[in-house]
């Protein structure tokens, strides 16, 4: 698919040159392709135009030698021999009845040998019968069939040629004949091999390739890019990349994209493009450069790669190292982080913080009596109560089991702690309604001060724990703060 895009795009581009230029060009391009330094996307079209230019070149070649033979019938012999390209002169089976020095050159034999040789000795065993068909159509008058196929020579070397056609004429012995032209095209047929794989590469690549021209007008594109954005490549071809623009990188964006592009000739980062059906998808664009010998740009060529999916694995790993999948609070990794900060934050300003451990009383029971299921969603409810005791901007996270524990920072005094407290206390009491029953639970909570009850996270979160076992001690559903006695008791 991208290697036709690729002939639409640029076919014709030399029929405008005459020979002179067409060699220099061809030359130029064999040396630019043949660079250490080429990547593979401008390797491969580099080859494309130098297999062009050079069936350009063939064509040209094999025009001016027929014109030139039919100009001319003084000087047939002459131009017969010295003709560039192999010229030999068949009867209906097939012997060869005359050939040029170049025809006798092309299968490495003598020429004289090869008056009255069955030519089809040269030709491989599967394509012989193709070289007849052909030899019968030039005779009928069928000048415009060519045939390609293998000759294996003499010396245990293998060629393919083109064979083209000649008006049929009689010999002097009234014997019908037909005049055919052979090509050797090895070398084409390697290069379009090495073509072939490099199109067949471009086109099993899980990235999306896209080619543009020096204006951005989309010359080519591989079948991932039609997968990842639901463009078929006759859709996409002669359109700009904006196509798939989504609206959500502003133009700052885009003028750091060219200014590397400008200074670098090349470009990658992540994008967030839109697919033909609207959704927003984001990908890993990597843009390249690629330049003439003058310096102005001839291509600009895009690979990139969907990476939403690993967008959204990577969001899945952040919340479960951070987050309790059960409730969906921040877990004790988190909560360790953000008391870090918190206490960073204190110690600047000066200010209070407290943190607060709060368990449950008689959760053992709910598990107990009515299955781990209700009490999974027991404890869901509870966090969301919990939650909604403490202001925005404070931590509420999950310990583990039935634990919870709730930051506070720059508060102005303790009595804040106290408040907070004390809604929880009043909010758990009232009833939970799990799976049609009516459960009741009361919380025990016990409190530390920053910077009164310790100047780290582990010194305040264990103070917290023995005040929320004092708490238990005193009856639970109630809350305590942390004191050395308590400490000590």
């Amino acid at each position: 698919m991208i290697i036709e895009n690729l002939k639409r795009g640029v076919a014709g581009a030399y029929v405008k040159l005459n020979d002179a230029e067409l060699h220099a060009e061809f030359e130029r391009v064999v040396v630019k392709s043949e660079a250490p330094d080429a990547t593979v996307f401008s390797r491969m079209l580099r080859e494309l135009h130098a297999h062009q230019i050079e069936l350009e070149i063939q064509n040209r070649e094999l025009l001016k030698a027929r014109r030139q033979l039919e100009e001319s019938r003084d000087r047939y012999v002459s131009l017969y021999d010295s003709a560039a390209l192999g010229y030999f002169s068949f009867d209906p089976h097939g012997l060869v009845m005359e050939a040029n020095l170049a025809g006798a050159s092309l299968v490495r034999a003598d020429r004289s040998s090869l008056i009255g040789m069955p030519f089809i000795n040269f030709v491989a065993r599967r394509d012989r019968n193709k070289f007849l068909h052909h030899i019968h159509k030039y005779l009928s008058g069928d000048t415009r069939a060519s045939a390609e196929f293998t000759l294996e020579l003499l010396d245990g070397k293998s060629i393919a040629v083109q064979m083209t056609g000649a008006v049929p004429r009689l010999a002097g012995d009234k014997t019908k004949y037909c005049r055919a032209v052979l090509t050797d095209i090895t070398e084409r047929k390697l290069a379009e091999r090495k073509l072939h794989l490099s199109a067949k590469a471009l086109e099993n690549i899980q990235e999306g390739v896209m080619l543009t021209d020096a204006q951005t007008r989309i010359i080519a594109v591989n079948s991932a890019f039609s997968w990842v954005t639901g463009y078929s490549a006759d859709e996409a071809v002669g359109n700009t990349p904006t196509i798939l623009k989504s609206g959500l990188n502003d133009d700052e964006f885009y003028r750091r994209m060219y200014a590397s592009l400008k200074k670098n000739d090349g470009w990658q980062g992540e994008i967030r493009n839109r697919r033909k059906n609207g959704e927003i998808y984001l990908e890993w664009l990597n843009i390249n450069v690629i330049r003439n010998d003058g310096g102005e740009i001839d291509y600009y060529i895009g690979v990139f790669s969907d990476i939403s999916n690993q967008e959204e694995m990577k969001k899945r790993l952040h919340k479960l190292a951070y987050y309790d999948e059960l409730t969906g609070l921040p877990n004790r990794t988190l909560l360790y982080d953000r008391l870090s900060l918190d206490l960073v934050h204190s110690r600047r300003n000066g200010s209070m913080m407290a943190i607060l451990f709060v368990d449950l009383d008689g959760f053992k029971a709910i598990n107990d009596l009515y299955g781990h299921g209700a009490g999974d969603q027991f404890l869901r409810e509870v966090a969301e109560r919990l939650v909604s005791c403490i202001r925005e901007g404070d931590t509420l996270s999950r310990m583990g089991g039935d634990e919870f524990v709730a930051l506070l920072g720059n508060i102005a005094d303790e009595q804040v702690a106290a408040q907070v407290a004390e809604r929880m206390l009043e909010t758990c009491a009232e009833p939970f309604v799990i799976e049609g029953h009516e459960l009741f639970v009361t919380v025990s909570v016990g409190i530390s001060i920053h910077p009164r009850d310790g100047d780290n996270g582990n010194s305040l979160l264990r103070n917290a724990d023995t005040a929320m076992y004092r708490a238990k001690t005193c009856g639970k559903n109630n809350y305590q703060f942390f004191s050395e006695p308590a400490a000590i008791g």
